[in-house]
């Protein structure tokens, strides 16, 4: 038989080359892990396992004080906010249990929060070290590695660094050192009365903390939240005024931002409307310097809502929807609901019903089948509502 020409074999070997490249590049780009999209990063609760044997752990140091310092030590620049402690424990108080996490309750905690990453993590001690190890958990896969230092302090701050090479390589701010007032074992056992449903034991105990410890304006805030529950509203001036002096002059203007917008719902369960709007100017100035932008939502949607009330309905439907905006930015589902029905409500009121359903619509499928049901059922009777003006109109 006569051989093939030279050509030809050289043809076929490029081709045979070019499809085995195509093969293998096909292969690599399956099994390479996929970037992490921006958005929100959530920080669980840290464990702290120690052996009932040593007696000479920091008891200082307990889940939610870890973890509120790992959060303040990461430097996640803009394509990660955080987060903050309050959040992470509000969200995490809608599972059924939070002491044993399992890879269903990472999955419904993305599911509530929007987080794109769940950072998962435990410290104990072995060989007179403190052990973090810690797991990033994204929607397709989980990552795990182990930090070793000689103070639980340590141990934090050298986790925080390396998770921060990874999300943020081109870093070069310092993380600032950080005390948490988490560390207060009074408060954490108020936050955990509130959540149970016993307002008076938990105002007691943070009466308690702020009196050992006046510059401790989170017990400060979950105080004024309970006094304004229970409309105690000559207490919770006095309990915001001497907050948000003590934040003006610790220059806190994440804290006083949240104080101001607690300062403002106070007026409008009072009527005082023109101070509240002025006291949520301030609030969202406090809140923009720290990029705050679950806070900057909450205070563009109460913004809105005190508009329409006094028939400003052009300015509280641009603040409901700059309230969807930021809650767009941290991935928040709770908010960009809340946000939507009120501004559904609001076209309700001007008649515009097609506009109100495809925004109750909308709604509806943003916290549908996410676990949170009693936003479910709201937003399911708005929408019903708005379905029965449209039939009757």
């Amino acid at each position: 038989m006569p051989q093939a020409p030279t050509s030809y074999k050289y043809f076929s070997a490029v081709i045979i080359l070019l499809l085995i490249g195509i093969g293998a590049y096909v292969y690599l780009s399956n099994i390479k892990p996929k970037p992490l999209v921006s958005g929100a990063v959530l920080v669980l609760p840290v464990k702290i396992v120690t052996p009932k044997s040593i007696t000479d752990v920091d008891t200082q140091w307990n889940a939610y004080a870890a973890m509120d310092v790992l959060i303040h030590q990461l430097t996640l620049g803009v394509s990660y906010p955080q987060l903050q402690a309050e959040d992470v424990i509000n969200i995490t108080s809608r599972l059924d249990k939070t002491d044993n996490v399992t890879s269903s309750d990472i999955n419904k905690i993305m599911a509530i929060s929007g987080a794109v990453l769940v950072i998962e993590s435990s410290i104990n001690i072995s060989d007179n070290q403190y052990q973090l190890t810690y797991t990033l958990h994204d929607q397709n896969q989980s990552d795990t590695s182990t930090v070793s230092a000689a103070s639980i302090e340590q141990v934090i701050q050298l986790t925080a660094k390396l998770i921060t090479n990874i999300l943020n390589p081109n870093n070069k701010k310092l993380a600032k050192e950080y005390h948490s007032r988490l560390h207060s074992a009074q408060l954490i056992q108020a936050i955990t009365l509130s959540q149970q449903g016993d307002l008076l034991g938990a105002e007691k105990l943070l009466a308690e903390v702020i009196q050992n410890s006046p510059n401790n304006l989170l017990a400060s805030r979950l105080l004024g939240n309970i006094q304004l529950q229970q409309h105690q509203f000559e207490q919770l001036d006095s309990t915001l005024a001497a907050a948000i002096n003590t934040a003006e002059r610790l220059s806190e203007h994440r804290e006083l931002a949240q104080l101001r917008l607690l300062l403002a719902q106070s007026y409008v369960e009072t009527n005082k409307i023109e101070q509240a709007l002025g006291v949520l100017n301030l609030a969202k100035t406090n809140a923009a310097k720290v990029k705050d932008w679950l806070t900057l939502g909450y205070i563009s949607q109460l913004a809105g809502v005190i508009n329409q009330r006094i028939g400003r309905n052009n300015d509280a439907r641009e603040q409901f929807k700059k309230a969807i905006e930021y809650h767009q930015m941290m991935g928040y589902p709770i908010g960009q609901n809340q946000a939507l029905n009120d501004l559904a409500e609001l076209e309700v009121v001007e008649f515009n019903y097609p506009q109100a359903y495809r925004l109750i619509n909308r709604s509806y499928e943003l916290i549908a089948h996410r676990g949170l049901n009693d936003l479910e059922n709201t937003t399911f009777k708005i929408m019903s509502n708005i379905e029965n003006k449209m039939q009757h109109r």
